[in-house]
């Protein structure tokens, strides 16, 4: 059942309310629990060219598996990175792509992020599944470490802990 429009405005109004810091000491920052890790492998890069955002390349996401505590399963040949390179020579993922489970539960997966000093690509991932049992996938707050290789790309994923208390399932 969704809220009504007058209790989503209440709940708004309490953020307009004046906020009282009173420490100065730093916050604990919320852990990470491991979720995946995941090879997959490309097809041959498509080169769009320079426009508006950057110059565009598409990298086919051809297949592979991921594996992890909750769930595991293979990535289906249904997807792509449509990154972009930016003007200093910084390649930024922009990935949409399709995890399946070993259960058969189907999981939309986007991932965005830039290439770092060291190589690797740091990503924010966002999930999407209708899967009962995977729900919690949706409300996650979730980041990789990608590491490309000739062909294949790994990303071992983590999400943050302090979701979990909200999260069923987690």
């Amino acid at each position: 059942m969704l809220p009504s429009i007058p209790s989503i405005l209440a709940a708004l109004s309490l953020l307009a309310l004046p906020i009282s810091i009173t420490s100065t000491a730093t916050p604990t920052p919320p852990s990470l629990t491991f979720l995946y890790s995941l090879n997959c492998t490309l097809g041959t890069a498509i080169q769009i060219g320079a426009g508006p955002h950057g110059n565009r390349v598409a990298i086919p996401i051809t297949g592979g598996t991921f594996s992890g505590p909750k769930l595991s399963g293979k990535v289906l040949n249904l997807g792509a990175d449509w990154g972009l390179i930016d003007n200093n020579g910084t390649f930024a993922a922009d990935t949409r792509y399709q995890l399946q489970t070993n259960d058969n539960a189907n999981i939309f997966i986007r991932t965005s992020g830039p290439t770092q000093a060291d190589g690797h690509i740091h990503l924010r991932i966002l999930f999407e599944t209708g899967s009962a049992k995977y729900y919690w996938l949706n409300h996650i707050v979730a980041v990789g470490v990608l590491t490309a290789g000739s062909g294949f790309v790994a990303i071992d994923a983590w999400y943050l802990e302090g979701a979990k208390a909200a999260v069923k399932g987690v």
